[in-house]
């Protein structure tokens, strides 16, 4: 027997065991959640998968890169504004922009916006920034008032501190916020899945891509009808989970439906009123995914069509620290006011009974108690005139 022969032998066999383990290593690494996947299926994975995974960081900046209104004509049609107001209408909608920073950690129920209003012209530049947080526990909006407290000295008082506004809990309790975060996967498949399959389609990487570090590029191609019909189908899915998650009332037994569906099928409604036209205005997303499938940029440009204007605009979100959020103000009690603690002027007073719920009820069903007791005296001396005319 040949040993080394044999240990020749054994060793081609080692290496030939490691070159296939290698080999199924890169097949295996290889298949990425979008692999195989038709481009609108890779879609609805991607924008599952963000909902799923929602704890990001998000950038965004929405502007136009064109604007133009339209004037009425004497018979009722249109016509374009006159040249020098155009002009001016579209240097300004060019001059605008939003730009908008946040956080968004849904296991902590926190969500952190930032936007900022910008004009900005070659040597003239003014913006507006108002910070926002909202806490899904006690279903509280916090805003940072700075920006406008030139014109509320009563706010300055409390400079530096967030002014806290909490729903009412009749009414925050009528929102299922759970179970519709919950049920909002399968919302979002099955509008999608509806869609025009040939709405869809991979993309070459671009530069931005290779920037971002991007190994999928997808489009979404959508009418306004189509871009309206997969808004109106989640919105339905959501007010279905409002319906079957309402607790049918005590007081008003024939009234089932929760302040949550109300308020969606109220959007429902503005939608279905849009007056943008279908046929014209057009929603084109390109989609940047991760090779496992994270959702890392959004860009979308919207051509709009509508009786009084015509107009593109975009709309670019940057997607970062999956999993570690970082939130820019990480508040404590003692950087919180309460809304209904602040010294407000008379003009802003009682805002609180604006919205819906027996809070803003109850005074006004106690309010008539006293005029009509008082009322109740007068009325009595008139029926012993009568008496008396009967008499005479």
């Amino acid at each position: 027997m040949d040993i080394n022969r044999t240990l020749t032998t054994m060793t081609r066999m080692k290496l030939a065991a490691a070159a296939a383990l290698s080999s199924l290593a890169l097949l295996t690494g290889c298949a990425t959640p979008l692999a195989g996947k038709t481009p609108d299926e890779a879609t609805r994975k991607v924008m599952l998968q963000n909902w799923q995974n929602a704890s990001y960081n998000f950038d965004a900046q929405i502007g136009f890169d064109k604007l133009a209104f339209t004037d009425a004509d004497s018979d009722g049609g249109a016509k374009s504004a006159k040249p020098d107001i155009a002009d001016i209408i579209d240097q300004v909608g060019r001059s605008i922009r939003v730009n908008v920073s946040g956080a968004v950690d849904v296991p902590t129920g926190r969500v952190e916006a930032i936007p900022e209003l910008r004009f900005e012209r070659r040597n003239l530049m003014s913006s507006i920034k108002v910070p926002l947080q909202f806490h899904a526990q006690d279903m509280s909006l916090l805003v940072d008032p700075s920006a406008v407290d030139l014109f509320l000295p009563s706010l300055r008082k409390q400079s530096g501190k967030f002014i806290r506004a909490k729903l009412p809990a009749e009414i925050a309790s009528q929102i299922p916020l759970k179970a519709m975060y919950q049920a909002m996967p399968k919302i979002i498949d099955d509008a999608y899945a509806q869609a025009d399959k040939q709405a869809f389609s991979f993309q070459p990487l671009d530069a931005y891509a290779g920037e971002i570090g991007a190994h999928y590029k997808l489009r979404m191609d959508l009418s306004r009808e189509q871009e309206q019909k997969l808004t109106l189908q989640m919105l339905e899915g959501l007010a279905k989970v409002a319906r079957e998650q309402a607790k049918p009332s005590t007081d008003k037994p024939g009234e089932d439906k929760s302040g949550a569906e109300a308020m969606i099928r109220l959007v429902q409604g503005l939608i279905k009123l849009d007056p943008v036209s279908g046929d014209k205005s057009r929603t084109v997303s390109d989609i940047y995914a991760s090779r496992g499938g994270d959702l890392l940029a959004l860009r979308q440009k919207v051509h709009i069509e509508a009786p009084e204007f015509s107009g593109d605009a975009y709309v670019n979100v940057r997607y970062s620290h999956y999993g570690k959020p970082q939130f820019v103000y990480q508040l404590s009690e003692n950087d919180i006011v309460d809304f209904d603690k602040l010294d407000l002027p008379d003009w802003l007073k009682d805002t609180d009974k604006l919205l819906p719920g027996e809070h803003a009820e109850a005074p006004a069903a106690a309010a008539p108690a006293e005029p009509q007791a008082q009322a109740a005296q007068p009325q009595a001396k008139p029926k012993k005139k009568r008496k008396a005319r009967r008499a005479q």
